[in-house]
């Protein structure tokens, strides 16, 4: 899952020990960080928000593209995501 290296970004630049400290970053619930990292769920816009705001990133589109293509990959449909991806080429996901 592309939007959960995301996660643990945060988790290693903030120097957090567990999810629920993750958690507690992020004012989401552990269980939610379980969820998403075992790709049972998908992040949601707010929660990409709040991960990009946490990575200091300038635009949060690569976050929001990543769990974009998670979910669109996780219904099984083919995702549009990924042509925007290839666009934005390595300048989003480096």
């Amino acid at each position: 899952m592309k939007s959960v290296k995301y996660l643990i970004q945060v988790q290693e630049k903030h120097g957090l020990k567990n999810d629920a400290a993750l958690a507690e970053k992020l004012k989401i619930t552990r269980s939610a960080i379980s969820l998403y990292k075992s790709g049972q769920r998908i992040m949601d816009e707010d929660t990409c928000l709040k991960v990009a705001v946490a990575l200091k990133l300038n635009n949060p589109l690569e976050v929001l593209m990543a769990a974009g293509t998670d979910r669109a990959k996780k219904s099984g449909k083919k995702s549009i995501w990924s042509y925007f991806t290839r666009k934005q080429g390595k300048a989003v996901f480096q």
